[in-house]
């Protein structure tokens, strides 16, 4: 069975985005995928390469100029048993200290008593998605809105990317290139 895959690649000129031809898949580390991206960009005016496996997950790699190239994974787990596996693992590497996130776990360390008496244990959540929920955060998506986007629709990866290019200005791009 053939897994569904897409992939865009588009690079902001002023205050539009346009659509790039690079081949994302054949690209062997995020390293060479950066430099792929920079080399259509327009001056440093940020790239964005979108990899979305159907009704699964998705990816952004941002790069901007000769900075260090960007990227959020929606889930990880998923996207690194992928043909994309390696190409995402870095973003496991990223330690995202988002003051947003500090301020969703206030108070998580207090136990509730149950009717007993006893302390009932802290639900654990595991989060799914991986890097740096801030990379789209100057274009309009906060770390927040974007962590709360794939909590709340995991299941629908093409939903989210259709809201954040509603919010950054390429979701029109983004359904013509699908």
């Amino acid at each position: 069975m053939r897994v569904a895959y897409f992939t865009a690649v588009m690079a902001r000129s002023a205050a539009a985005w346009k659509a790039r031809d690079v081949e994302v898949d054949e690209t062997s580390s995020l390293d060479d995928l950066a430099d792929a991206l920079r080399g259509v960009a327009f001056g440093d005016e940020p790239v964005l390469a979108v990899v979305e496996h159907e009704d699964e997950w998705f990816a952004i790699i941002r790069v901007d100029g000769e900075d260090e190239p960007r990227l959020f994974v929606s889930d990880l787990y998923a996207a690194s048993r992928s043909s994309y596996g390696e190409l995402l693992a870095p973003a496991a590497d990223v330690d995202d200290d988002d003051d947003d996130s500090d301020e969703a776990d206030a108070g998580a360390d207090e136990d509730e008593d149950d009717e007993d008496g006893e302390a009932e244990p802290e639900e654990i959540t595991v989060d799914a998605w991986a890097g740096e929920t801030d990379l789209l955060d100057d274009l309009g998506v906060g770390g927040r809105a974007l962590r709360k986007l794939v909590e709340e629709h995991a299941d629908d990866p093409g939903f989210v990317l259709g809201e954040i290019g509603e919010a950054v200005g390429f979701a029109d791009l983004l359904e013509a290139l699908r």
